[in-house]
């Protein structure tokens, strides 16, 4: 009966390390799961308490209320995101028709709407905002119906002279009724 109760006494023992280093291994696990999904330091507290306390049952909480991926899987897909977005943005959008076109086509190849005009001098797409092109150096040229505008304004903002304008060009005659 003596050894019943010794072997007895050596198994108890022997699970009792057994649940200790699981309960330890599991706090260990938890923690550096933890700390790799987020940099919220509350969280992470809670998150190991949570096993902590409740050992494997709080182990299956924290694995149902954890965050689904790691900083480095979420920097990662954010990076991902972030090229092709950019490659979108190079590719370009028809402001006509809304379809994706490449970045160097001078008309769109759905509706024929012009995206960009050639330089005079290389034949390269340029956009038109620039003012000269940027591979060969040449300046783009004023079309005639710009200079026909500028004029034009010119010549209503003469002819509509503001009334200070006009009284200060006027002699100095006083009137008075």
């Amino acid at each position: 009966m003596d050894n019943w109760e010794n072997a007895a006494t050596l198994a108890a023992t022997v699970a009792g390390a057994y649940v200790l280093v699981l309960w330890i291994g599991i706090i260990a696990w938890t923690y550096r799961d933890i700390r790799d999904r987020t940099r919220d330091t509350a969280f992470q507290i809670v998150a190991v308490l949570l096993v902590l306390v409740f050992n494997i049952p709080g182990w299956i909480i924290y694995m149902i209320l954890r965050p689904n991926e790691t900083l480095t899987e979420a920097y990662a897909r954010s990076l991902e995101e972030e090229a092709l977005l950019q490659e979108l943005e190079e590719q370009g959008i028809c402001p006509s028709c809304r379809r994706y076109v490449s970045g160097d086509f001078v008309i769109c190849p759905h509706c024929r709407t012009q995206l960009k005009e050639p330089c005079t001098n290389c034949s390269r797409a340029l956009n038109f905002n620039w003012v000269a092109c940027p591979y060969c150096a040449t300046q783009k040229p004023v079309a005639t119906s710009t200079r026909k505008k500028v004029s034009e304004v010119s010549q209503v903002e003469d002819a509509v002279e503001s009334p200070e304008r006009r009284r200060a060009a006027s002699p100095q005659t006083s009137v008075e009724p």
